[in-house]
């Protein structure tokens, strides 16, 4: 553990989880991976997630690098949430709607934290009304290590009904360094979610069937990522919901990624209904990684697992709703080989 910025008078530290296979570095500034260092096909360590050079550049950012989000991850059209027959007004910080748990989502807060067994867990105690979400909401990310793979548990518990979807906001590249087009994604899923031109999902579940969507087997990332495909167009590249084959609220296996190149193998497994392949499509070479190399235009992906964005619009969706005599407790793994 060391001390790597303050802010508010709160501080940041940093924490490095290491075994022979993987090592991780954590912050909690966001309950964010920082780096994830694993062998490639010749022995050598490698990052192959993209991390900032220095702590204040997460505190500027807004492209949410590595980080915890939520309490909702992704979009909700004109942040309007509903909870039986309550209307829940949250903040609009995308235009017209949320996104990303709002102007001050967990990737912007300082955790508290302790150390347990292979890893750390971050705590955070979110107010009633923080963005306009209902109830005082403990939530506890718990990062550990087990052979080669980062398993992350959310687990939380409110006070009042209340609406929780996080997830993890890291931007892998499995080369450790360049663009991801020539790297492959498979996706373990018949149909996405739809969207519309502001990137929410209008309600319809699509086959991926003779579409560029379709990835149920390895395909380069680059083959149809400027594709004329309507989706694509909207994204300016991936960024869609796809729809878990076979949900059933056990964790099993929901992507897989490879680099040719090093030989770096990424499969991600959850106990979530849904995941959102999103290319790095709005990465603007703003801020420099560890390597001072400018962070561009789609030299990371992102795998992020969740319930289906908009889902409050849609009869269809699963609802992220936390009731109060419940506890929250869902698991993402990013398992290396």
């Amino acid at each position: 553990m060391k001390k790597v910025g303050v802010i508010e008078g709160k501080e940041i530290f940093s924490f490095l989880l290491k075994n022979s296979k993987i090592e991780v570095e954590l912050t909690n500034y966001g309950a964010s991976v920082l780096s994830v260092k694993v062998p490639d096909k010749s022995g050598q360590m490698r990052d192959v997630v993209l991390g900032y050079k220095n702590i204040e550049d997460y505190i500027k950012s807004d492209k949410f690098l590595g980080a915890t989000v939520g309490r909702s991850a992704n979009r909700i059209q004109d942040g309007i949430a509903k909870i039986d027959d309550k209307i829940i007004q949250l903040s609009q910080n995308d235009g017209k709607n949320h996104i990303h748990g709002g102007f001050s989502g967990l990737n912007k807060k300082v955790w508290n934290f302790e150390k347990i067994e292979d890893g750390v867990k971050f705590s955070y105690l979110s107010p009633d009304g923080a963005d306009g979400y209902p109830g005082n909401l403990q939530i506890e990310v718990s990062y550990r290590i087990e052979n080669s793979a980062l398993k992350i548990n959310y687990r939380a518990k409110s006070d009042k009904d209340t609406i929780f979807n996080p997830t993890n906001h890291t931007y892998f590249n499995l080369d450790g360094e360049g663009d991801i087009y020539d790297q492959y994604i498979q996706i373990n899923s018949d149909f996405y979610t739809e969207n519309d031109e502001n990137s929410l999902p209008n309600g319809k579940v699509c086959s991926v069937e003779n579409t560029p969507m379709d990835f149920r087997k390895f395909k380069k990332i680059g083959d149809d990522i400027e594709s004329d495909f309507e989706q694509i167009k909207f994204g300016k590249g991936f960024d869609n919901n796809w729809v878990v084959k076979d949900y059933d609220g056990k964790i099993k296996s929901v992507a897989k990624a490879y680099s040719p190149k090093t030989g770096i193998n990424l499969e991600v497994l959850t106990d979530l209904p849904g995941v959102q392949f999103y290319s790095g499509n709005y990465l603007d070479r703003e801020f420099e990684s560890g390597n001072s190399i400018k962070i561009d235009k789609r030299c990371g992906f992102c795998l992020e697992c969740q319930y289906f964005p908009n889902a409050f619009r849609h009869e269809n969706f699963l609802k992220p709703i936390l009731r109060s005599d419940d506890e929250f407790n869902k698991t993402i793994i990013y398992k290396f080989n």
